[in-house]
C-alpha cells in the first residue's frame, strides 16, 4: 500500500509521467503496482532555500518500511525525480514514513 504524494514547482509535459513513476517506485519497493496509489500536483508556487525555482517535495508513506531501507533508496529516488521532474537534485526534499499497519486501511479493513 505505498503512497507517493509529489508536489513540483515544474509544469509535467508527459502525458505518462505518473504512470512511469509509479512502475519505478513498485519496482525499487518491491511492491505490486497494483497496490501502489501515486498523486502528482504540478506548477505547485514553491520557495526553496529563499530562491524560486525548479523545486520538489516527495513524500513516501508505506508499511514495513526501515530506516535502512529509506536510505538504500533515497539515492536512486532523488536521481529518478529530479530527471523526470526536472529539477536539481539539490533542490528536492523527500520525506519517507513508515505506516503502522493497525493505523491504516482499504476496504474498510486495517491491514493489522
Amino acid at each position: 500500500m505505498p503512497y507517493l504524494n509529489i508536489k513540483t514547482s515544474q509544469k509535467i509535459k508527459k502525458n505518462n509521467v505518473i504512470s512511469d513513476i509509479s512502475s519505478f517506485m513498485a519496482g525499487l519497493l518491491n511492491k505490486p503496482e497494483g497496490v501502489m496509489m501515486v498523486s502528482l500536483e504540478d506548477e505547485v508556487a514553491m520557495l526553496f532555500a529563499g530562491q524560486n525555482g525548479p523545486a520538489a517535495f516527495v513524500q513516501l508513506k508505506s508499511i514495513g518500511m526501515t530506516g535502512q531501507q529509506c536510505k538504500d533508496i533515497a539515492p536512486e529516488m532523488n536521481r529518478f525525480f529530479a530527471s523526470v521532474l526536472e529539477v536539481p537534485d539539490d533542490r528536492i526534499y523527500i520525506d519517507m514514513h513508515d505506516i503502522d499497519r493497525q493505523m491504516f486501511a482499504f476496504k474498510g479493513n486495517t491491514f493489522a
